[in-house]
């Protein structure tokens, strides 16, 4: 008789307590990311294309998440903060009202864990590993 309460216990532990919430666990593992898509294949490239030493052409795009709706992101020298959702695999990245840097909603699919694609232009956002950009 116990082995048959405790078996019915273990069953409706497992169908109550495992949670089917995609979107909570993309989440949290967004927080604290930031991905990264770069302008040029190497930080040298990247060097040799500077035009003049007192103008810096920006040599990536980034978007970090900080928490699980807000976000910046970085397209040439400025850093927009925004919102941002996802639902199923697809985030939604929202630009606050006063901001002028983009108008429009960006979408990116979410690749893998370590990797988006911005839809606009078939992108790959890869995630930084280490302190810098070339890492």
């Amino acid at each position: 008789m116990k082995k048959r309460y405790f078996v019915s216990f273990i069953i409706v532990l497992l169908l109550f307590g495992c949670s089917n919430d995609d979107d909570f666990i993309q989440q949290i593992q967004l927080s604290g990311k930031t991905f990264d898509h770069l302008l040029f294949d190497t930080e040298q490239k990247c060097i040799d294309a500077q035009p003049d030493p007192n103008f810096f052409i920006n040599c990536h795009q980034e978007i970090s998440f900080i928490d699980k709706t807000n976000a910046t992101i970085i397209f040439k020298d400025i850093v927009y903060p925004v919102t941002y959702r996802i639902d199923s695999n697809v985030i939604t990245i929202n630009s606050d009202i006063e901001n002028d840097g983009f108008l429009n909603s960006l979408v990116f699919e979410i690749i893998s864990s370590s990797s988006i694609r911005l839809l606009d232009n078939d992108t790959i956002w890869n995630e930084r590993k280490g302190d810098s950009i070339w890492d």
